[in-house]
């Protein structure tokens, strides 16, 4: 019965992420033309970036919790002291998120063994975090000083939040974004049946324990899904917001796993395929994007990580004794490796067919 408390208690909280900073019922010039589920998006997005500056702070994430906590309620009241009806409404609407996170937690619970990358890895950066250390702590680690930190850091803020001090606690979060990101992809009709019923088939497809015993390949994955519903809105709306959102997804990939870079720059190269988005705002993503970047490669210089994973081989003595037929047979395999990493995601071929669509037979048509 506590557990059961416990998960309702994390549900709220979660919920409530998608409420503030930004009122997510009223129309401003930013958010203007864009559904409430989006806007519930950008609040998303726009919390998981504070808590990534947040993390780059020299202080334990048990200060900024309860500041958290009482600046959000201030916002959350002055946002929506008028609105009840709006917010059960929209409780309402996404009550099958809410119903498979409440089924999908009990089988979390129900089972407790991390995976192998999570036991050795994640799991141990989380503790740090749990125990009040910070960034500028984790190359105690030596064994994984390289290695990303923002899910181990997701992990370790929200089971510090806990009545439970078991860990599951902070791997429910996972779980929550995995949820909303389906149930945002399955809105395409305005038949609400048949887009909950597409949500519990894309659930039950793709759900087993393993992708949430503590691997960081779902948080990836989740902001994967979200960001291809962006890809295609650009296609057929010049409002801004959905790029600003797929900048601050794609920003949380290069903190949660090495690979993440790869995504990172695949989300570079499909807003390049965007007829409809000019040279000029074109450049200007690319500055943004490299700036991100240079943020990393600062924040881990500043941390004292290493951000060569492979320094051993891959230094500037090994790099400059490369012949250029083994420099083009890398060169290949990246290539394939690139390929391969699109194509095993279901939702960045849908997007390049949408964009070879609206190049090749949309405009052409008008």
């Amino acid at each position: 019965m506590i557990e059961l408390f416990q998960i309702l208690i994390f549900l709220t909280i979660f919920t409530s992420i998608l409420f503030v900073p930004f009122n997510i019922f009223k129309e401003k010039s930013l958010l203007k033309n864009l559904s409430i589920l989006d806007k519930s998006s950008l609040n998303l997005a726009t919390n998981l970036n504070i808590l990534l500056l947040l993390s780059f702070l020299n202080f334990p994430l048990q200060i900024f919790q309860p500041i958290i906590l009482i600046v959000y309620s201030l916002i959350f009241i002055f946002h929506y002291k008028n609105n009840v009806v709006l917010i059960r409404e929209f409780l309402l609407s996404v009550s099958p998120i809410l119903v498979i996170f409440c089924i999908l937690s009990l089988s979390i619970s129900s089972k407790l063994y991390l995976g192998w990358d999570a036991k050795f890895f994640y799991y141990i950066k989380s503790l740090y975090f749990f125990d009040g250390k910070t960034i500028f702590d984790l190359n105690q680690f030596s064994q994984n000083i390289w290695h990303p930190y923002f899910g181990s850091y997701l992990w370790g803020f929200f089971r510090s939040i806990s009545l439970i001090e078991s860990e599951h606690f902070g791997r429910l979060f996972y779980l929550f974004l995995f949820s909303y990101s389906f149930y945002s992809v399955s809105q395409i009709s305005k038949d609400k049946k048949l887009n909950n019923l597409i949500f519990f088939i894309l659930v039950s497809i793709f759900y087993q324990y393993e992708f949430f015993s503590g691997l960081q390949e779902i948080l990836i994955f989740s902001f994967l899904v979200l960001i291809s519903k962006f890809y295609d809105k650009i296609l057929t709306s010049n409002n801004i917001t959905y790029i600003i959102l797929i900048l601050l997804f794609s920003n949380l990939f290069i903190w949660i796993k090495s690979e993440g870079i790869v995504y990172f720059l695949l989300s570079i190269i499909l807003i390049f395929f965007i007829k409809r988005i000019s040279y000029q705002f074109k450049f200007l993503i690319l500055l943004v994007y490299l700036m991100l970047f240079f943020i990393k490669v600062s924040i881990f210089d500043l941390a004292n990580f290493n951000l060569n994973s492979q320094g051993i081989f891959y230094n500037q003595e090994y790099l400059s004794s490369l012949s250029f037929e083994i420099l083009i047979e890398k060169i290949a395999n990246i290539s394939i490796w690139l390929a391969y990493y699109m194509l095993t995601n279901i939702f960045f071929p849908v997007f390049i067919l949408l964009v070879i669509f609206e190049k090749f037979f949309l405009f052409s048509s008008c």
